[in-house]
């Protein structure tokens, strides 16, 4: 019975906060329950995007197994750095203005505005998939800026500073630890996760070429 109380409440925070309902913000009422429920939208969200840019594993021979296993990590790659994001949002709101706070109702804010992207599949549509997805991300950084600025009720010039900085330190890390990495290098789940699925049609193309003259 709980479990299905807790897909209830993902299906009506999804519907929320795509329709702005600024309530499915409100940090004074979060508990335990809706930051879970929130970490299991940003989790789908991941795995819908690259189930809709599933070429990614396709490209680098993915078994089924492996094809799940993409999609999790997917899931818990996005959850992770949107995490991370919050948290160093938190540290340059108390560094630069002294306001000390918790991040974890900031990220359950943010994990819930990812709910457009639940959709992200649809990008595997042809044609009109790429102007999906970017009709999504979109919608996905309006309801960021909703949730943060008139839901959570975060003043607006210093929290788009924090958020900002936060987002440029999280980018920083990334790029010193990911960029560096062998296993992001070698072809593999990460690879196809997290540089594969941002390639044009030419980048792709090119792959594709190198992966047959390999063979």
């Amino acid at each position: 019975m709980e479990w299905f109380e807790i897909i209830t409440q993902l299906r009506d925070m999804i519907g929320r906060a795509l329709w702005f309902d600024h309530t499915v913000y409100n940090t004074a009422i979060m508990d335990d329950r809706t930051r879970l429920v929130s970490t299991m939208v940003v989790f789908l969200a991941g795995v819908s995007l690259l189930l809709g840019q599933c070429f990614a594993l396709f490209l680098v021979a993915a078994s089924p197994a492996g094809f799940v296993l993409g999609l999790i990590f997917s899931g818990f790659s996005l959850t992770l750095r949107l995490g991370l994001w919050m948290i160093c949002s938190v540290f340059f709101a108390s560094l630069l203005f002294g306001v000390v706070t918790t991040p974890w109702n900031f990220m359950s804010v943010i994990f819930v505005a990812t709910a457009p992207l639940v959709f992200g599949f649809l990008a595997v549509l042809p044609s009109i998939g790429v102007v999906i997805l970017y009709i999504l991300y979109a919608w996905t950084c309006l309801t960021m800026m909703y949730g943060l600025f008139y839901g959570a009720q975060v003043p607006f010039l210093p929290g788009a500073v924090c958020m900002l900085s936060g987002w440029i330190a999280v980018s920083l890390l990334e790029r010193l630890f990911f960029t560096r990495s062998k296993t992001a290098k070698s072809g593999g789940f990460l690879f196809a996760s997290r540089q594969l699925s941002r390639f044009t049609s030419d980048q792709v193309l090119e792959f594709v070429k190198q992966k047959v003259r390999r063979r």
